[in-house]
């Protein structure tokens, strides 16, 4: 399927959404490999893994043409190297989705909804958070779950726990936004947070002031 939507937020950055409903060999012809990039897609063993592997190049692509060059930091983190930029990725599914941003930190998560997600809350919330958050609340939990996936890709070099250091406040339905804040030993950050349905999928994105 082509580009499934792409968003650009004033002042922040851009993020695109593919669907993913191609065959690992359709994914090729959209994005031929360089004989670097293919001995990495080579060392890929599971399937899902090198289609999500080839749609995130196929999305960087869209957003900021052919010549780019992707590194990983020891955590994981994706880095965008040339053009040099902030890169967030995430993958559900059927959906993969490529945030970036030339000047700020950002965090973006996809999540397919689960009906049973109440019974995983003790592994994402904190105590107080656990108290007023009710289990049949779906759509409320996909949010916590999602922006502090975001948050933790923002800032993976710390270490937060989810269930200790990472909140979130002023949560707004209507508007799809609330507040993200990470509190882990003498650093303190709050940060935007924005959701949206897509599908049966919980989008949340998160980016610095």
């Amino acid at each position: 399927m082509p580009l499934y939507l792409k968003e650009n937020i004033k002042y922040v950055g851009t993020f695109a959404i593919w669907e993913l409903t191609e065959s690992e060999e359709e994914l090729l012809q959209l994005r031929p490999l360089s004989e670097e990039e293919n001995k990495e897609f080579s060392s890929l063993k599971n399937s899902k893994r090198k289609k999500e592997w080839l749609t995130n190049r196929i999305l960087l692509e869209h957003l900021v043409g052919k010549n780019f060059s992707i590194d990983y930091l020891p955590d994981g983190k994706p880095l965008l190297l040339k053009p040099k930029l902030f890169l967030s990725i995430s993958h559900s599914e059927n959906f993969v989705v490529v945030f970036i941003s030339k000047n700020r930190e950002i965090g973006i998560d996809i999540e397919k909804n689960r009906k049973d997600i109440g019974l995983l809350k003790h592994k994402f919330l904190l105590d107080e958070e656990l108290q007023i958050i009710d289990n049949s609340d779906i759509q409320l939990l996909h949010i916590y779950w999602g922006a502090k996936e975001a948050m933790y890709k923002m800032y993976s070099s710390y270490h937060p726990l989810f269930t200790e250091h990472l909140s979130l406040s002023c949560i707004d339905n209507q508007k799809g936004t609330a507040i993200g804040r990470i509190e882990i030993e003498n650093f303190k950050q709050t940060v935007n947070v924005i959701f949206k349905q897509i599908e049966d999928n919980m989008l949340v994105y998160c980016f610095e002031d």
